[in-house]
């Protein structure tokens, strides 16, 4: 079903994970893509995949916590498409060393910062201007059930997804006139732990952390990619005409213990 026929979607940390998910996902549904990421290596293995799929696609390295990447990328869908309807804001860290207050160097702090929320709003503040010339568009940002409820030894990365979740909810009451609708996906334990973390994991360790999260999950096992990005797909289109400021939990449960 092209749901999202004539769309254009701009997905940062769309090179990878839940990012590549919702991108393969959109681009079945129709939508045209601008993927963002700062692994180039990665960005030209995905936007290749959707080009053999048969979708559209544009890319463009750069970070996302700068306000250079996201003017740039802004300009990208508007150069070659003529317009932006979608901007999923899915950049994320979680580094492994940054735990409680004590254990967060204050570098580690500023750059999760900076990544998981600063990003955001640039990324915002620059596409709301080109949705309200459309009349009308869809945020959707990845928060975490660790901004509803924190997680222990990940202070700064609890503190950055609420931060996500009001972000959410600003723009959505700050931009309804204009026909933009904001929601934000929080998920718990997904199949595999963040692009960052990954390296300083040993395979064991990986393999322990999936044990670990399946016996906790009240469904009994990890979220997938795809699972997730279908409710990011579900909040980005028609489907959710109806629905702004929600914090949409995709967690199997957990936060219910």
């Amino acid at each position: 079903m092209n749901v999202l026929a004539g769309k254009v979607a701009l997905i940062t940390g769309g090179a990878s994970g839940l990012g590549l998910a919702v991108a393969r996902q959109m681009a079945g549904s129709g939508a045209s893509l601008v993927l963002v990421d700062w692994d180039e290596q990665s960005l030209e293995a995905a936007s290749s995949e959707i080009e053999r799929s048969g979708g559209e696609v544009r890319s463009l390295r750069g970070d996302v916590s700068e306000e250079a990447t996201a003017t740039a990328a802004v300009e990208l869908a508007k150069s070659v498409f003529g317009r932006l309807d979608i901007l999923f804001n899915n950049a994320g860290i979680d580094p492994l060393r940054a735990r409680s207050v004590i254990e967060t160097e204050v570098a580690d702090w500023d750059r999760i910062l900076d990544v998981n929320v600063k990003s955001a709003y640039l990324m915002s503040r620059a596409a709301v201007p080109l949705m309200r010339e459309r009349g009308g568009g869809s945020i959707v940002n990845t928060a975490s059930i660790a901004g509803l409820k924190p997680a222990g030894d990940e202070t700064a990365y609890s503190v950055s997804k609420a931060a996500m979740v009001s972000l959410t909810g600003a723009l959505a009451l700050d931009f309804a006139a204009d026909g933009i609708r904001a929601n934000c996906v929080c998920p718990g334990y997904m199949e595999m732990v963040m692009t960052d973390r990954r390296k300083d994991l040993t395979e064991e360790q990986q393999a322990a952390r999936a044990t670990g999260a399946a016996a906790r999950v009240p469904l009994g096992r990890q979220g997938t990619y795809e699972e997730v990005a279908r409710a990011v797909v579900f909040l980005a289109g028609p489907d959710s005409s109806y629905i702004t400021g929600v914090a949409l939990v995709v967690d199997g449960g957990l936060l219910l213990k």
